[in-house]
Formats: C-alpha cells, structure tokens, sequence
C-alpha cells in the first residue's frame, strides 16, 4: 500500500530497429517515455527523429470517426441504467483485435457512410425547406385565385395582407386616397378554423386583423401604401406561380412525404451498419494508439548508429522488459537508474483489492508526490465513517448495499466501475451500522401506527438503538464535533508521518508536533466557559497552550532573515494567517462536521416525513392501504437518491477541504505508460473472461 517505485530508465538499441522497438514498448505497455532531448536541449536537435509523420493514421481515424458519428446520430446505443450512469470501456482480446485489423473493410464502410450521410444531409436539408414554405404558405392555403390571376393586372395594383378591424371603416370613406380604391374581405370564420395556424402569434393576428384584397390605381400605389401602413396594414407577399396556393401546398406536402421516405430509408440502411459499432471502437483504439505510438518516437533520439529512448518504469516491470528485450533485441542495452532528488517522476498507486477502490478519491483530488506517501489507506476510517452518519439509516443502507452488489456484478470487468461499486458497498454497510445505532429504519416505519404493536422493526429498533439525534440534538453535535476534533488530530499526525519519511524533522516538529500542544490546551481552555473543569486539568490546559503557541511563535517564521520579522510571523501565524495552520483554521473545520448531524437528521426526518404523509391517507376506505404503500415506497426511493448524493458529497468534502488541508499537497503527473490505452477500449489481461 504504498507509491510504486520507479526507475530512470534508458534504452540504447541499433539505429534500424527503432521502429520496432517503439512497437515492442507499445505491446508491453510499461514504459512512461519522455523527451529524451530534454537535457541535452540544443545538443538533440540534429539527433531528432523526424520521419514519423501521422497523416494517414489520422486519415483511418477520421473515416472512423466519420462512421461512429453517423451511427451516434441515427442508430444510438441503447444503454443500461448503470452504463448510462458513466461510460464503461469494451473489453477486447487479441483475437478480437486482429480480426478488426485485418478484416473489416474500412474503406468500404466510410465510402458507404459518406454516401449515406450524403443524402441525409441533402434530404434535411430540403424536408426543412419545405416545412418552412409550408408554414409560411398554410395560412393563406384557403385563397380562392391563382398566383398567376394575382399578378395578372397591369393597370391596377393587387394588395393583400392584414389590417386591423377597428381601421376596416377608413377604407368606406369618400376621401383621397380611398375613394379610387376597391376592397374585400376575404376570410371567413371557417376558412379561419379550416387553416388555423399551429403558432399562437399567428392566430392572435388572424383573430385581431381581417385579411383584405385591395385593388388601386396603379399611379396611386406608393400613395395608398402609406396610408395604409399607418392604419398598420401588413401586406404579404404572395409567391409568384402559376396555380393556387391550395394546389401548391399539395404538391409540396407530396415532397415532403418522398423526403420522409427517403429519409426513413436511409436511417434503415445506417441502422445495418449498428452491429460494427464495436469493431469501430476497437479500431478506434488501435489507431489511436499506433498514432501515440508514432509520436512517442519524435521524444526519442537517433545518431547514425544508435537509437535513444528515456523514460520511467516501475520496479515491479523491470524483470518483464529485461526478459523481452533479452529474446528481441539482446544488441540493446538497458540503463537503470534511481530518479534525481529534484526529478519530477510520474507517480503509480501500488493498492492490494481492498484498498484499491478509494484511490478514485485520491486520483480525483490528485496524486501525491513521488517522494510522498499514498493517502488512500487512511481514508479507510473517516471516509466511511462520514458517509454512514450523514445516510444512518438501516432500510436505506440495505437498499445500497443490493445496489453495490448488482452494480459490482454487472461491472466486474470495468475495474474502475467495479471499485466505485465497491465504495458504495463499504458505504452501505457503515450505513446499517449507523442506522441501527440511531435508531432510523426508513425513518420511523417501525413506529406501531404504521406496522401494529410489537412488529419485527420495532424489536430491532429497540435492541440496537443507542442514540436518539432527533430528541438528543445537543449530544449528536457534541459527537459530531468530537469526530471533527479527532479527524483534524489524524490530519496533522499525517502531516508530521510524511514529513518525517522525508527526513525533514524541522517541519514534524514545528509545523505538526507544536500544534499537538497548542489545540489540545486550547480545547481545555474554552470547556472551562461551558462546563466546570477540574483546576489540574485546566493547569495542564494552560502549560500545553503556553508551551505550543510559544513554539510556533518561535518557529513559524523561521523563513524571515529578521529576529522581529520571524517572531511577528509567528505570533500572525496562530491566527492563521501564515505558517501551517492557524486557531482559526481549527475553528472552523471543526464546525465543519456539524454537516454530520445536519445530514443524519435530515434523511431521518425526510423518511419520517413520507412516512406521516402515507400514515394520513391509511384510513381511507378501500384504498388508504394501497395510497399508504404508493407514499411511502416512492418517498423513500426519492430520499434515498437524495441523501445518498448528499451524504457522498459532504463526506469527499470533509475529506478534500478538512481533512485534506491538514497535511496532503497533490498535483503529481500520472504514470502513463505507453501501449493500447483508450477510454473506450481495454485489453482483456490475460487469465480473465468477458463477465
């Protein structure tokens, strides 16, 4: 349960057999390559390799992304719950692999996705069309004349549009410009209800405007016009063919039904390309990777005979890579070497199973130093720990642990899916154990009035429940508060263990050993405003504060040059604005834990909530039982999501920001070692079978 160690390695190897030594780390997959001209700098620029161009691995990539795209876009995966959850890899072997490789024809399959793609793009392309010119034409579907009749006049002017009822008067009058004007209404209640347009502005207008005809002069048009824009005429501008707009709409529905058609024809054809997806991924990842391949080539060097890569490989490796290099390229050499002090060295997990699926915590906040030490086994007590007092709730608990099993089956092979199942399950055991200690079984269902006198929840709820956090609040919180205290304890213990596995005794002592004395005096100080404290007690309470702060007075600005600057550093340091810590600090993350209670009694009293709701339709007659059962199953289904993303959540921040804080400084590079390494696809390690 430690870092792996890693060694500096190099590898010198004849010239002419670069490419396929690139090939052989790819397979092996356990070598992190870096730039091997990173130290000779402007010395390696003549020894770089530069005949790795990709093009035409990008040019496979792109014809299979071309494909999957066209897949994920007509014919989508259908997925499981937990699969829609989070992306899962597919899991491959080698006979698989090759298959793929040597098999399927690409090029066949991208001409026929272009060709498909084609005409979809070509048919949405006119089906849009067209339903816009349908929309725009629906409304005056029902005019009686011909576009042709329209346009037709030549001393007369035709228009047509909107005009609002209450202006219709002004067209009736005797005066300029209306009195050389004809006019006509030309909707109807039911030519209104036959074409009713589908968007509500555009019923609004028709219910408020009429749509009239008018015919003018054709000297008098530009004048008319705005006399009727300031009655607030809207003219439409009719299209200009042969026959009605009736007529035209039929002809233009009957392509858009062909379009449908084809486009429907199309998606069928798409859909028969579905079962290649996988093969598509597979090949995906093996083009990928040949690309990282090609480029890991560019980090390393070649002179006229020989050929250079560096690169990092864990300990536990090297007898693999002597053995493989001994049988293939036994004129190369292999150099070994420990990392510089100061290297920044790529860090790998080394966890047995059971330590292992907490490290998605670790690597989610980020890896630690090389020279560090590997958080993840002490998360074991306090993660856990947090999460089961913010779900504490027996039915819920066994509820996520049939969940964690379900999801730990159906992910087996999805190490990283597996691991989180895994948490959950760890999660959901805390869980019943908290539960039952608080006395919480789906909140308060064992109560008689819901189950009858003496039912099984009830004996179970009386037998293992020790702390009631409803009625006993002030108690719950002074746990709550004493778990934070210890947990800020076991943060700074942590602090001093790695600073001591470095040899830095300094920083043990002043920045983790003084605050040992100065927080534990400073708990004993404050009591003694809530409680009576014993007076030997509160003496001791004064020596270990006196003796800390005056430590970390001392030592807190050991940085500055100054005597008056370092103890002016110091005393600021307590309150927390320098140094390592601070009082303040302290204060505050402890109340941090009150989140404990918080969580804990709001799953409790949600559930207890559903539970009183189910409760008050239980009397009613025929079907108070059936509404009680319905309340209470779906309250409970919805306060266990609910809480159990909360209690996931609050218990990573405690351990992130609280607990973290304390004495872990992540940011550490991951060892990638090159080989076939993909998202969307893994090879299957050797002794295992597809679950």
């Amino acid at each position: 349960m430690a870092i792996d160690p890693i060694k500096k390695l190099t590898i010198l190897s004849p010239r002419h057999s670069s490419k396929r030594l690139m090939r052989t780390v790819s397979a092996l997959g356990i070598i992190h390559v870096i730039d091997a001209g990173e130290q000779l700098e402007d010395k390696a620029l003549h020894m770089r390799i530069k005949s790795t161009s990709t093009e035409d691995v990008d040019d496979v990539l792109r014809k299979i992304e071309a494909l999957l795209s066209l897949l994920k876009a007509y014919a989508p995966e259908e997925q499981g719950f937990f699969q829609g959850l989070t992306p899962v890899p597919q899991i491959i072997d080698r006979e698989e692999l090759r298959n793929a490789t040597e098999n399927y024809d690409l090029e066949g399959r991208s001409r026929l996705a272009s060709e498909l793609d084609e005409i979809l793009r070509r048919s949405e392309r006119a089906k849009t069309d067209i339903e816009n010119r349908l929309a725009a034409l629906m409304p005056l579907v029902d005019l009686p004349f011909t576009m042709e009749d329209f346009h037709r006049p030549r001393r007369t002017r035709l228009l047509i549009g909107y005009l609002p009822r209450k202006h219709l008067e002004h067209l009736g009058r005797p005066v300029s410009p209306w009195q050389d004007i004809a006019w006509e209404i030309i909707d109807s209640e039911a030519a209104s209800d036959s074409a009713a347009p589908a968007d509500p502005k555009m019923a609004k207008t028709i219910k408020e405007n009429a749509r009239v005809l008018v015919a003018v002069l054709k000297d008098d048009i530009d004048e008319v016009k705005n006399a009727l824009s300031r009655l607030s005429f809207v003219e439409i501008n009719l299209p200009d063919f042969s026959e009605t707009i009736g007529d035209h709409v039929k002809g233009l529905q009957e392509d858009l039904s062909q379009l449908s058609a084809t486009i429907a024809e199309t998606i069928a054809k798409v859909e028969t390309l579905a079962p290649e997806r996988r093969t598509l991924i597979t090949l995906k990842a093996f083009w990928t990777a040949n690309r990282n391949e090609r480029l890991a080539l560019t980090k390393t060097l070649g002179g006229k005979w020989v050929h250079l890569l560096t690169g990092y490989i864990r300990t536990r490796d090297v007898d693999r890579l002597q053995t493989t290099f001994a049988k293939e390229f036994p004129e190369s050499v292999i150099v070994l070497e420990d990392p510089a002090p100061d290297e920044d060295v790529p860090v790998s997990l080394a966890l047995t199973k059971a330590m292992r699926p907490l490290s998605l915590l670790v690597e989610m906040f980020g890896l630690p130093p090389y020279r560090s030490f590997d958080p993840t086994p002490y998360l074991h007590v306090n993660f856990y720990l947090f999460f089961g007092i913010c779900f504490s709730d027996v039915g819920y608990g066994l509820m996520l642990i049939a969940t964690s099993l379900y999801l730990i089956r159906k992910t087996k092979q999805y190490q990283g899916v597996a691991d989180f199942g895994r948490i959950l399950l760890m999660g959901g055991i805390s869980t019943v154990i908290f539960g039952a200690l608080l006395g919480s079984w789906f909140g308060d269902l064992y109560q008689p009035k819901y189950l009858g006198e003496n039912n099984p929840l009830l004996r179970l709820q009386s037998i293992f429940a020790v702390l009631d956090p409803v009625s006993k609040t002030i108690h719950a919180l002074l746990i709550a508060l004493f778990i934070g205290v210890l947990n800020q304890f076991f943060g700074i213990g942590l602090r001093m263990y790695g600073s001591l596995r470095t040899g830095d005794w300094k920083s043990a002592l002043f920045d983790g050993f003084f605050w040992f004395l100065t927080l534990p005096g400073l708990l004993i100080l404050v009591s003694k405003l809530f409680v009576t404290t014993p007076p030997p007690l509160y003496q001791t309470g004064v020596a270990l504060f006196g003796a800390g702060a005056l430590g970390l007075i001392l030592t807190q600005g050991r940085d500055q040059k100054k005597p008056v600057a370092r103890i002016l550093s110091g005393m600021v340091s307590l309150y927390g604005i320098v140094g390592s810590y601070g009082i303040t600090a302290f204060i505050g993350d402890v109340l941090s834990y009150c989140r404990l209670l918080a969580l804990g009694l709001t799953t409790s009293i949600v559930g207890t909530t559903f539970n009183m709701l189910g409760g008050l339709m239980k009397d009613i007659p025929y079907v108070g039982l059936l509404l009680f059962i319905l309340i209470v199953v779906a309250g409970h289904l919805f306060n266990f999501v609910i809480s159990l993303l909360g209690a996931f959540v609050h218990s990573m921040r405690l351990i992130f920001v609280e607990f973290f804080g304390r004495f872990y400084d992540a940011g550490a590079r991951p060892f990638r070692p090159l080989g076939f390494d993909s998202p969307l696809c893994e090879m299957k390690k050797e002794g295992t079978r597809n679950g």
